[in-house]
């Protein structure tokens, strides 16, 4: 579900954006400015909607949308301020690195956004065919199996007229495990494309089919249901879903043949003795106990901007295992040592396809990952070429985190209560409310006209070296008041 909320918002985030890559931003999306920093409307929406704001502004209400506003403000303002005293905090290696896998990733996205996702032209035919295949939910039983080994032992017991409940209360106990598919649901296209035929049968066996993990999906057919939209409203918001949907599923298509194409003729060759001693330390650092996982996520919500300081895979002084400048693999005959590749995990963390595995999984997930990390930087090279980078979109992402990152360490305040902050917050803003009045402007009407809601909610990305949305929301006022600034008319940038 969050995967598929990421792609609404990337699609919000970039409704307005143009091929000619140094478009500058569009006066009619901004909100706010505040000196040379801007606040966009899907700025404010985002930090509102997609992070966990604090109690005395988590309503909908005129009242909070201010403070919202008004939190906003000041995270620019704190910002400014640290950049005209020119701070330390501007030159600190971690927080520029993270800046920079930030944007890339921005430009990554940006670029599927506007060379393949925008460029999906679909035809009233289709549309109308998969209408169709949207008001059906299909029920069914399901098995999870470890390998073929397993696979083939369930289909003999298929063949002998066993049925799929039996094996899973025979193997595991308990109740077969079941689930009602849709073809709007975020499955993969292989489950959908084979769930959803008009040849459809009760009792008809789906499968083998090997899962993102390598794992394998067995199930059966209990029944569906058809449920057609009634009203106008409904009609023509699953339309929109199908086309979604749709434009979605032909773009990752195209993007994913565009990638054979960039990758075709490039290879990567893992040294076999090093990469062996490499990946039994580094599974030690990846395969963290469920306790520290959840720790990390914890500070992510509540107090972290993201983890910025990254620990050492490997500590290899300590150790005295490796040598640094030992190549871990080549790639297109150039070698890569582990301290080449530990530079460069500074800024792309790893990203791992399977989210859990054991030890003897490991290695194999590792290359996986070293892969996927270097076709990035093959995309993210083409990107560059293209000059998106420059994109007002990508330096207006960047920007968010860096003004986010520079106002909660303004005072050293990161591991201070709610209350101890506004305390600490409270007099500064306001003294610097007066200070730069004449320099905010804001679009009233615009943002008399934003609603919100009340609903508290995390949003994240899968499949990428930075998976938290927006950075947490800036506690650092809660005055409801807007009684400095200017109304904005026109901003020029």
């Amino acid at each position: 579900m969050m995967r598929y909320f990421f792609c609404i918002l990337l699609t919000l985030l970039l409704t307005n954006c143009s091929d000619n890559q140094n478009t500058p931003i569009d006066n009619s999306i901004l909100l706010a400015k505040v000196g040379s920093k801007y606040i966009t409307i899907q700025d404010f929406i985002r930090r509102a909607e997609y992070t966990i704001r604090p109690k005395y502004c988590r309503r909908g209400n005129y009242i909070h949308k201010k403070i919202i506003l008004n939190s906003l403000i000041a995270e620019k303002m704190l910002s400014q301020e640290i950049e005209k005293n020119n701070s330390e905090k501007l030159n600190d290696i971690n927080f520029n690195l993270f800046l920079k896998g930030r944007k890339e990733q921005a430009m990554r996205q940006l670029h599927y956004n506007n060379y393949f996702y925008e460029e999906v032209n679909l035809k009233d035919e289709e549309i109308n065919q998969y209408l169709k295949l949207s008001r059906r939910s299909v029920q069914l039983d399901y098995i999870n199996l470890p390998g073929l080994d397993m696979v083939k032992k369930v289909q003999y017991l298929i063949s002998e007229n066993i049925t799929l409940d039996s094996i899973y209360q025979a193997l595991w106990e308990g109740n077969t495990p079941q689930k009602n598919i849709k073809w709007l649901d975020r499955e993969s296209d292989q489950i959908l494309d084979v769930m959803f035929k008009n040849d459809l049968k009760v009792g008809q066996i789906i499968g083998p089919l090997e899962t993102g993990d390598s794992s394998f999906l067995m199930m059966q057919i209990t029944g569906w249901i058809d449920q057609p939209p009634i009203t106008e409203s409904q009609k023509e918001l699953n339309r929109n879903d199908v086309i979604e949907k749709l434009k979605e599923k032909n773009a990752n298509k195209t993007h994913s043949d565009w990638v054979k194409s960039l990758m075709s003729n490039k290879s990567i060759t893992f040294n076999k003795d090093i990469f062996k001693i490499y990946s039994k330390y580094a599974g030690d650092y990846y395969l963290k106990k469920e306790e520290d996982k959840k720790e990390a996520i914890n500070d992510v919500i509540w107090d972290q901007v993201e983890n910025i300081d990254q620990k050492e895979i490997i500590d290899l002084d300590k150790e005295n295992i490796l040598d640094l400048e030992s190549t871990l693999f080549s790639y297109n005959g150039n070698d890569w040592s582990i301290k080449k590749l530990h530079e460069e995990l500074r800024s792309h963390p790893l990203v791992f396809r399977k989210k859990k595995m054991g030890k003897s999984q490991f290695p194999s997930q590792l290359r996986l990952a070293i892969a996927d990390f270097i076709r990035n930087k093959e995309i993210t090279s083409e990107c560059y070429e293209l000059g998106i980078d420059k994109n007002w979109v990508v330096e207006s992402n960047v920007e968010m985190w860096r003004d986010a990152f520079l106002s909660q360490n303004y005072m050293g305040a990161g591991n201070q209560s709610e209350e101890e902050k506004l305390n600490l917050y409270n007099p500064i803003v306001d003294s610097l409310q007066s200070i730069y009045s004449s320099e905010i402007k804001i679009n009233i009407d615009a943002f008399e006209n934003i609603e919100l809601s009340s609903t508290d909610m995390m949003v994240t990305q899968s499949g990428v070296p930075y998976p938290i949305m927006v950075p947490s929301f800036p506690i650092l006022t809660d005055d409801s008041k807007l009684n400095y600034g200017e109304e904005m008319e026109k901003i020029n940038r």
